[in-house]
């Protein structure tokens, strides 16, 4: 059991470095997880988890300098209640070793990996921290464009700089606005400070 905590912390330990990134922008705005760091080789996610002490990892089986496990069994040694999340491009194959099986939440598919990650973080997350609202269920109901207006709005941009900066007309911007606020359900003020928190969350995705 992780405990109650205001935040759930993760550490994504992964050695392609555009898919870990792509991971952590599924991630980032899921209320109730703080992303600590990513690390690539074994040898660095060892050191991050020493450091961090994660309550959650989300790790890669196959590491160039050895296996993503080597990583788990440090952190639960340090952290006996931190739980994991495996990636694996063999995922049907895997057989969890006994001493490890408890601490392993998932084991998914890397073809699968970010929407299936972030529904089983999500579940954790509701798990240990069943009062936490969850933003980024919302956010995630936008479109495309919707979600680049609301990223310019996270800056303090006006409708009428946000038209220029996508070469659309304020009256087309303050449509998007209008359906934005509808699906965050906020608006003014509260719109504005949603989507600050989004760009500085974007913001702070561990290197």
């Amino acid at each position: 059991m992780i405990g109650e905590t205001e935040n759930l912390g993760a550490v994504i330990v992964e050695d392609e470095r555009m898919f870990s990134e792509m991971l952590a922008r599924s991630l980032i705005d899921v209320s109730g997880l703080e992303l600590l760091a990513r690390a690539y080789p074994a040898e660095d996610g060892i050191a991050v988890c020493a450091r961090h002490r994660p309550a959650l990892l989300i790790l890669d089986l196959a590491l160039p300098d050895g296996s993503g496990l080597d990583v788990l069994r440090a952190l639960i040694a340090d952290r006996p209640d931190a739980t994991a999340v495996i990636l694996s491009a063999h995922a049907d194959d895997f057989v969890a070793p006994a001493k490890l099986k408890d601490s392993i939440a998932a084991v998914i598919s890397k073809a699968d990996a970010y929407g299936a990650v972030n529904d089983h973080v999500r579940r954790l997350v509701r798990a240990y921290l069943p009062d936490v609202q969850d933003k980024a269920a919302l956010i995630e109901q936008l479109t495309p464009r919707e979600l680049e207006v609301l990223n310019l709005l996270g800056e303090g941009l006006t409708n009428r700089e946000i038209a220029k900066r996508l070469s659309r007309s304020a009256t087309t911007v303050a449509t998007h606005r209008k359906m934005i606020a509808v699906k965050l359900r906020c608006s003014g003020a509260a719109l504005m400070a949603t989507a600050a928190r989004h760009r500085a969350h974007i913001a702070k995705i561990p290197v």
